[in-house]
């Protein structure tokens, strides 16, 4: 899918990180965004950059972006999200799903249920967005992409973080399971990021950033979105992204044959 302009773009977590790094880079290349966010300051400050750089474009016909308030959490939210998208723009061409929370509180003396919040944020909320945008995009039929952000925790255990890393790795084995969609034209993927130098990120101990050689810079996570938005033979794939070993496709092509044989074996094509 080539990015053009006036194609429709809704981000969740938009507010802040990745979510408000990704609507600018989006915004550069003349897509219209809906900015959500839970929190509406966040998001009408991301919405102020996006119409900045709709600004600096040299077109007569600029694009359009809206903020809406919404919590992923919340189902009736999400669809009001959507419902409010489909009705300014009349189109959803990508989504990209980048609310998430985190903590490592001790889950076992979690009395209050913090990490119920986690798993309803991260794996529920991520479900039912990308519940609706495949409907939407079915209902629409247009070719889509949709773009999920998981972790690298969510690829191999985090004893320091087991909720968040059973959160994220949810994600990862939700957007793998989605491959088939492809045959209708629509395209599911997930980007699974070590440490990016974000609110989220800068909650972490210094020692394990250092262990990971590091934060990723933003523009790599950005090159990363914008190379599965355009390569249309990615559909399922996760995209690992490190300081370490760098970008790479998880699993390798040795691996996913594998996983590929034994998934036909077991459930069919």
């Amino acid at each position: 899918m080539e990015l053009e302009q006036r194609m429709s773009v809704l981000i969740t977590g938009a507010g802040s990180g990745i979510g408000r790094a990704l609507a600018v880079a989006l915004a550069k290349k003349g897509t219209s965004i809906s900015v959500l966010d839970i929190v509406e300051k966040n998001a009408l400050e991301t919405l102020e950059m996006v119409k900045q750089e709709y600004e600096k474009l040299q077109v007569e016909d600029k694009p359009s972006t809206i903020c809406i308030r919404c919590d992923v959490a919340k189902p009736d939210e999400v669809s009001s999200a959507f419902e409010q998208h489909i009705a300014v723009f009349k189109s959803l061409d990508i989504c990209i799903n980048c609310a998430g929370v985190a903590h490592t509180s001790d889950f076992i003396d979690d009395e209050q249920g913090l990490w119920r919040r986690l798993v309803d944020v991260n794996l529920n909320g991520t479900i039912e967005c990308s519940r609706l945008e495949i409907k939407a995009m079915k209902s629409l039929g247009k070719p889509g992409c949709i773009i999920n952000f998981a972790s690298a925790l969510g690829l191999y255990p985090a004893p320091c973080a087991p909720i968040y890393a059973a959160s994220k790795a949810g994600v990862v084995m939700l957007t793998r399971s989605l491959v088939n969609l492809r045959s209708e034209g629509i395209r599911v993927n997930v980007v699974c990021p070590e440490f990016v130098d974000t609110p989220m990120g800068n909650l972490l101990p210094v020692t394990m950033i250092d262990a990971a050689d590091g934060f990723i810079p933003m523009e790599k996570v950005i090159n990363g979105v914008f190379e599965l938005i355009e390569d249309e033979s990615k559909a399922g794939c996760c995209l690992w992204i490190t300081q370490r070993h760098g970008v790479k496709y998880w699993p390798c092509s040795e691996q996913e044959q594998t996983y590929s044989d034994e998934t036909i074996c077991i459930f069919g094509s």
